[in-house]
């Protein structure tokens, strides 16, 4: 097969292409290479006009060429240059040896713990295409967002009770983008700490300087010293996450970098501390909502949670919200609460389809109860 690309191919589709053409933000690209998923596909070609490249990946590989080497003659798929496997390897950020190392002493609620870890492991799962791949600055700040809005509880829990038939389809697909709203900058005040987004450690670490010792910053508007064991900033490249606090003028530590959403099942999921880095360090966006239920026993207030929704898994943020109840087991009754990945019939007798929404649009993670067959007879 050969290509020829001249300059009038780029008006051609610019003119063809039914949507907005946009050069300053662009959206981002999709892989659809990784999973088994990606047997629907045969490639996919990126005109990357930014770095005068045309990318070409398969199920195999990923590959290169010059625009300038396209626009001068044909070519062939033997012409380009192996870049490596079709999904980017992930690089192990390092601390620069000169910032002193941290090993903060976390704390987290448990309720919080056991309800979240596992929504931030299915956020992980189902925009695996995403995460596991390369992103640019747009979605790299819509990922974010999602991460920060869903450790500090910042979505609703919809529930479908009624009936649905003849819809089929994956709840996201690989070639699904997200539609919620990203963050508007890379550096976000989340209540008591400042939450930088970067594509790297590095390039985190090098804007916290920036910020920390800003002259705003040391005059005295912004913190000057972090309480002690508290972090000042959450350094997030969506890939990984490290920790830093000011210590003194011009003086900060940070603590070692953790893997966090990766999306590729080879490496494995995040780590428990990375986790617990995120739902510690944002807890304070928290707002506490007293209320007298809390001196009642734990057992009351586990059943006045059961009344407060249709389906368990809204009982259960609720219950994060007033820090009321036991910490969450991912049941219904007997039957274990299940991530669902397409979207299935539902009948008026079926358990509750609990499904994840930020205000403008769908988070993509869907939970209901499936027993057993055994407890489906009760044997």
């Amino acid at each position: 097969m050969a290509l020829t690309f001249t300059d009038t191919t780029l008006d051609t589709l610019h003119s063809r292409v039914p949507y907005e053409w946009i050069e300053t933000e662009p959206y981002d690209t999709v892989n659809p290479f990784g999973d088994y998923r990606g047997m629907d596909y045969k490639a996919l070609w990126t005109f990357d006009l930014q770095n005068d490249v045309l990318i070409y990946i398969n199920r195999h590989r990923r590959a290169q060429i010059p625009l300038s080497v396209l626009r001068s003659r044909p070519v062939t798929l033997d012409d380009m240059e192996t870049l490596g496997p079709p999904v980017p390897p992930l690089l192990h950020p390092t601390l620069d040896p000169a910032v002193p190392c941290w090993k903060p002493q976390v704390q987290v609620d448990d309720r919080n713990r056991a309800f979240l870890h596992r929504v931030l492991r299915d956020f992980n799962f189902q925009w695996r295409h995403l995460l596991r791949n390369t992103y640019n600055t747009r979605t790299l700040r819509v990922l974010a967002g999602a991460i920060i809005r869903l450790c500090t509880l910042d979505f609703e829990v919809r529930e479908e009770t009624s009936k649905r038939i003849g819809v089929r389809g994956a709840w996201v697909y690989i070639t699904d983008l997200p539609t919620w709203k990203p963050f508007d900058t890379d550096i976000v005040r989340i209540g008591d700490v400042h939450v930088v987004v970067c594509h790297s450690i590095a390039d985190g670490l090098s804007s916290v300087k920036k910020h920390a010792f800003s002259q705003e910053f040391t005059a005295g508007k912004g913190k000057r010293h972090s309480p002690r064991n508290r972090p000042d900033y959450v350094l997030l490249s969506v890939k990984h996450i490290t920790l830093c606090r000011v210590t003194g003028p011009n003086e900060f530590e940070c603590a070692a970098p953790e893997p966090l959403f990766n999306g590729n099942h080879h490496i494995g999921p995040p780590s428990d501390l990375a986790l617990d880095y995120l739902l510690w360090a944002t807890a304070s966006a928290l707002c506490p909502i007293n209320t007298s239920f809390r001196s009642l026993p734990i057992e009351i207030q586990d059943m006045i949670l059961s009344y407060s929704a249709e389906g368990p898994v809204a009982a259960a943020m609720t219950g994060c919200l007033l820090n009321l109840g036991t910490p969450f087991l991912w049941k219904d009754g007997p039957a274990m609460i299940n991530l669902e990945t397409h979207i299935t019939l539902h009948h008026l007798w079926m358990p509750v389809e609990s499904q994840l929404w930020f205000s403008e649009s769908k988070v993509g993670i869907v939970y209901r109860a499936r027993a057993e067959v055994g407890q489906l007879f009760n044997v």
